[in-house]
């Protein structure tokens, strides 16, 4: 029997700051609901959590696709600009098709399910495909920058981590993360990180902060020895932007993290074994716009009282 186990994420993080609700249902509700025979609530809580929305379908899309083109080039088999976009398109597409036909509900890990569809927002051909010819802009950037040049050419014996789900222990609690590439250079680890959104470079610290202490503990290296980039693949000249990695980052993550852990753990009846106390326990959020994007509203105790949304009234994406 798979246990639920307690892990902490910066996207654990932000999804508890947001709703704790919500935090129940994605990571204690929805359990067990990968099971096409589980209880209907877990069955659904578990398909919910699987639903990607527009943006952050087009972040994923992206990323594996670079992290293709980054492993072929590994190996001595690079891939042309053309065939990474003709497979972005391929992905998207595919995923696009499944996800309105509602596949994703026979088999959410095996078929994407978008927010929009799920939901039936009334989003427009013309924006959809802003989306996909925004994906595709990404990666004409990252080939024609000179940091994916300089990648080129590099020796890849070098190259250590592309795309890897990675853990580590802190405050007894194991911590996932997940960097998009890292490599040694000049006698430091180079830490980058691939954005598809806004140019947001506060907001990306605790997650650099993760990162650096991955990293520390994985390579056994001082925190002087790492380096970390943000490269915002929206650019159309995009270049690294560094991120300062020091003593007083570290601090302040591990503060962060520790401050968070405790909070979560709060809201378990057994600490040891995971288990959470009843759902009333974990608070709705009061920024209700947010619900408004939620991909368990639909089963939101909340809500249950109000008619189902229809578009217009409450607002869309």
């Amino acid at each position: 029997m798979i246990e639920n186990v307690f892990s902490w994420s910066k996207s654990r993080d932000e999804e508890f700051r947001e709703c704790q609700r919500k935090y129940f249902y994605n990571r204690y509700a929805s359990w067990g609901g990968w099971d096409r025979n589980a209880p209907k609530e877990a069955r659904m809580a578990y398909v919910l959590k699987n639903l990607k929305n527009r943006w952050a379908w087009k972040g994923e899309t992206v990323h594996h696709v670079i992290e293709d083109v980054l492993k072929s080039l590994k190996i001595g088999q690079p891939v042309t600009l053309d065939t990474a976009l003709a497979r972005l398109t391929q992905i998207m597409r595919c995923d696009y098709r499944s996800s309105k036909a509602k596949k994703y509900w026979d088999d959410p890990k095996k078929n994407l399910g978008l927010f929009e569809h799920e939901y039936e927002r009334e989003i427009s051909d013309a924006v959809w495909k802003e989306f996909h010819d925004s994906s595709a802009e990404c990666l004409k950037n990252f080939y024609g920058s000179a940091l994916f040049k300089e990648m080129a050419a590099d020796d890849k014996n070098a190259w250590l981590v592309i795309e890897d789900l990675e853990e580590f222990e802190f405050a007894d609690a194991k911590i996932y993360v997940k960097l998009d590439f890292a490599r040694q250079k000049n006698g430091k680890i180079e830490i980058f990180d691939w954005k598809t959104g806004k140019n947001d470079h506060e907001a990306a610290t605790v997650q650099i902060g993760a990162y650096a202490m991955y990293a520390m503990k994985r390579w056994e290296i001082p925190v002087s020895d790492i380096q970390a980039f943000l490269f915002y693949l929206t650019d159309r000249a995009p270049v690294v932007s560094e991120k300062a990695v020091n003593d007083a980052l570290i601090q302040g993550t591990q503060e962060t993290m520790l401050a968070s852990i405790r909070a979560m753990r709060e809201l378990l009846s057994d600490v040891g074994k995971n288990i959470p106390k009843p759902r009333e326990n974990f608070a709705f959020t009061t920024n209700t716009r947010l619900c408004n994007y939620c991909n368990f509203y639909k089963v939101c105790e909340k809500y249950k009282v109000a008619p189902p949304y229809e578009g217009g009234a409450r607002g869309g994406l």
